[in-house]
């Protein structure tokens, strides 16, 4: 698979075997949490898209969607390095009303030519007046973000990699 993919997304996923079919499960996922507590925006042309999460109230569906992700991707003995993560990731969302920019890409073969930005545009529009929060933890991602409009609120390297929380209000 020829694309970029963050610190955070290695650090569940990991480098063995069934890497690739471990990344669609993990995108699958992400996939159908925003449906179900977020929102998905997709360009026309179906090149990039947007997962945002609004909440994640607990259901039936969300704890089976979360067991078949531990079962497919993070595997039992790394329950404990994801769940220390997402403590992390806790601890620096704020309590305020926020809406959780989850996930962004766009297919390689179309990266650098603004369909991305567009995209963003658009649903930072959507969501006029209220805070997104989001982190990366990919220069890249970072510098993207910020001429986007977002900044920094908190940086941290607990799980031995740069996290960069950032927020657009």
């Amino acid at each position: 698979m020829n694309i970029l993919i963050d610190n955070s997304i290695n650090f569940i996923v990991g480098f063995g075997k069934n890497r690739e079919k471990k990344l669609r499960e993990l995108f699958r996922f992400q996939f159908r949490m925003a449906l179900m507590f977020g929102k998905v925006f997709i360009n026309e042309d179906f090149n990039s898209v947007i997962l945002f999460i609004h909440s994640k109230n607990f259901n039936f569906k969300r704890l089976l969607l979360e067991v078949q992700l531990v079962l497919r991707v993070i595997g039992i003995k790394n329950i404990y390095k994801v769940l220390k993560r997402e403590r992390v990731l806790k601890m620096n969302h704020s309590n305020s009303d926020y809406v959780h920019l989850w996930l962004m890409g766009t297919k390689p073969s179309f990266q650098g030519r603004g369909q991305g930005t567009i995209l963003l545009k658009q649903a930072l529009e959507h969501y006029t007046g209220r805070t997104v929060i989001l982190e990366t933890t990919a220069l890249d991602n970072l510098n993207f973000y910020q001429k986007s409009g977002f900044q920094i609120f908190e940086e941290n390297h607990v799980l031995n990699y740069p996290l960069y929380f950032m927020r657009y209000d």
